[in-house]
């Protein structure tokens, strides 16, 4: 039996030992910040030695970029199954990951290094006011970033100084994100593009497959081709990008299973967790195919409901942590056979139960009503006043 390591003990990790039992692989979870173990789905922590390694398991990877300290990476840089020590060097960092991007003439949104107010003047006068102020290694849904229009920039006292980026803030049309797998032979195969939606910098829907421009999904897969053989990287990365003008800009980069591939549980042939697992343990890297119309809608700072295991046309993934405000706590996958058929299910999600702020469903709903229109040759309707995407 192939036998595979998660660092990580979140949901992505445990949604990836599901699929990995489907396919004969057996895949445990180390939590880092305690040091045990959860073998396949189990709950149950098992202590670890200080000096225990994983020699027993054939493949390492990662559920998250960042991890209590380098220590953590650097107990396995050694290990022959863990190939991510460069991926991680350059994408968990956002100074390297731009450096990166912009190496390989991919376009991201107009950046650079923030050391005092003088780089935020500087940016500003190449780009405007409206400018994005990051820290460069951690902070996640929303949190580690500020917002930037006054003329005379300051640095936030809580930010590091030489630590943070500055981007120019996109007008763009809408977020889409890509999510591929590659295997060690260096075969790819990818999902469609799907839209995104964010409120305070945190992804609340993604509906699948996305209303694309010609060309776009075509031109997004050469994107994350070109990032995965350049990190000659193996399983499922994630790509987040704006469109402007009819053009992708790249945002961020995960080198792992994503939260905008959710929806595939349900609304593809098969599911990134297992493409994820088939590619670290060199199975067939099958096209995915889409079966259904798909509606991720994340669960936030909600306590779990049973009436969730009532509403027809939707699936409930439960993450089984403690209710805190502004935390992940599970998704609902909503379903159709047509774009017609999902709006109506979310529609009637809409009217009977309330699992969120109700504008949450509410962008699903209008992504939805602009696509059908788009389709039937209708003019596009202006889409709600809504806040301007940071980061994820």
């Amino acid at each position: 039996m192939t036998r595979v390591l998660v660092l990580g003990s979140g949901q992505l990790g445990l949604m990836m030992a599901a699929a990995a039992s489907r396919l004969g692989v057996q895949l445990d979870r180390l939590d880092p910040e305690n040091w045990t173990l959860l073998r396949g789905t189990s709950p149950t922590p098992e202590p670890l030695p200080s000096d225990w390694r994983g020699e027993a398991y054939d493949h390492v990877t990662v559920e998250r970029e960042h991890f209590p300290d380098r220590a953590v990476l650097q107990a396995f840089d050694s290990h022959p199954g863990f190939k991510l020590a460069n991926t991680l060097h350059c994408l968990a960092d956002r100074r390297r990951q731009k450096s990166f991007l912009d190496e390989l003439g991919i376009a991201t949104s107009e950046w650079l290094t923030v050391r005092d107010r003088a780089d935020l003047a500087e940016l500003q006068h190449r780009v405007g006011l409206g400018l994005v102020l990051k820290a460069a290694t951690g902070g996640y849904d929303g949190r580690g970033q500020w917002r930037i229009n006054d003329p005379q920039p300051e640095v936030p006292a809580e930010a590091v100084p030489g630590q943070l980026i500055a981007e120019r803030v996109v007008a763009f049309e809408r977020e889409v994100s890509l999510v591929g797998a590659r295997n060690r032979r260096g075969d790819c195969v990818f999902y469609p593009l799907v839209e995104n939606e964010h409120r305070h910098g945190m992804l609340v829907c993604t509906i699948a497959p996305g209303e694309l421009a010609p060309g776009q999904q075509a031109e997004a897969e050469d994107m994350l081709r070109r990032i995965m053989d350049a990190l000659d990287y193996v399983g499922v990365m994630a790509m987040e990008c704006f469109e402007e003008s009819g053009r992708l800009l790249v945002n961020e980069l995960a080198p792992r299973v994503h939260n905008s591939g959710h929806w595939t549980q349900e609304g593809a042939s098969i599911d990134q967790f297992e493409m994820h697992v088939r590619a670290l343990a060199n199975l067939p890297l099958t096209v995915p195919e889409t079966t259904r119309n798909t509606a991720m809608l994340n669960l936030v700072g909600t306590a779990f409901d049973p009436a969730w295991l009532d509403l027809g046309k939707t699936r409930l993934h439960w993450y089984g942590k403690e209710v805190r405000p502004g935390r992940k706590l599970g998704h609902l996958n909503v379903y159709g056979a047509t774009n017609h058929a999902l709006l109506d299910n979310l529609e009637a999600l809409m009217k009977r139960w309330d699992p969120m702020d109700p504008a949450d469903i509410q962008r699903a709903l209008d992504i939805l009503k602009r696509d059908i229109g788009d389709a039937r040759g209708e003019t596009q309707h202006t889409r709600p006043e809504r806040e301007q995407r940071i980061s994820n």
